[in-house]
Order: C-alpha cells, then structure tokens, then sequence
C-alpha cells in the first residue's frame, strides 16, 4: 500500500516526521495491522520512540507521546532506522514537502511522481 500525505502548515524536519511516522500507524490501525514493522530514516524520531534519546522540545514531546500511544493499538511493532542515505527517493520527497509548505501562497501545484517498471521482476529471471 502506497499513501501520500501533505503539510498544510509549516513543520520543523523533525514534526514533518513525526506527523509522517503518526499518519502511518494510523493507517495500519485502520486496516487491522498486527505485526508492523517501520522503517524509518529520521534518526531523531526512530531513537527518541526507542528510548535512546531525550526530548528536549515540549513540541517533539507531544508528537512523541501520541506514536507511543498508537503503537499500544498495534500487537506486534518493530522499529528499524534506516540510514538517510539508504532511503534516498522517500528523503526527497519528504524535503520538497516541507519545502512546498513553507512557499506560504495558496496555488495549487500537481507534483507527480512515476514509478514504472519495462519488464516485471519475474520475467528478469531466466529459467
């Protein structure tokens, strides 16, 4: 499953993914997930929901409490921070988001993004 989100109002790097992180397990909960399993890339988001780091904003704090809180609706969740580097196409997309959010007019831009395949994977393979 594919989703796409936007930010309608300013968002600091680190809210934009926790509201990322937020609307996902949203989802999940929706459609009855029970074993999840998250990668994500913000290294502050994924350690602080860990526990391995401190929240020093009251901001943060409050999106943090808000992921713990929907992870108890979910049985099973495993949580993998995945290196920026290694998730380079969502990292894109996240950045021009917050970048389209911060433009502050309200003009209607149609942004696509095509994902498309010449061949499928199993017909790659010989026999």
């Amino acid at each position: 499953m594919r989703f796409s989100f936007s930010l309608t109002e300013p968002r600091t790097n680190n809210e934009a993914e926790y509201e990322a992180f937020i609307a996902g397990l949203e989802i999940a909960i929706d459609v009855r997930i029970r074993n999840l399993q998250i990668f994500g890339d913000s290294q502050l988001a994924v350690n602080q929901v860990l526990g391995v780091y401190k929240i020093t904003k009251f901001k943060l704090a409050c999106y943090h409490r808000r992921v713990l809180e929907l992870m108890k609706q979910i049985p099973v969740v495993k949580l993998t921070q995945v290196p920026r580097g290694q998730n380079a196409k969502v990292d894109s997309l996240a950045k021009l988001a917050k970048e389209m959010a911060n433009m502050g007019d309200d003009w209607p831009i149609m942004i696509m993004v095509h994902n498309r395949r010449i061949l499928e994977p199993a017909l790659l393979q010989f026999p």
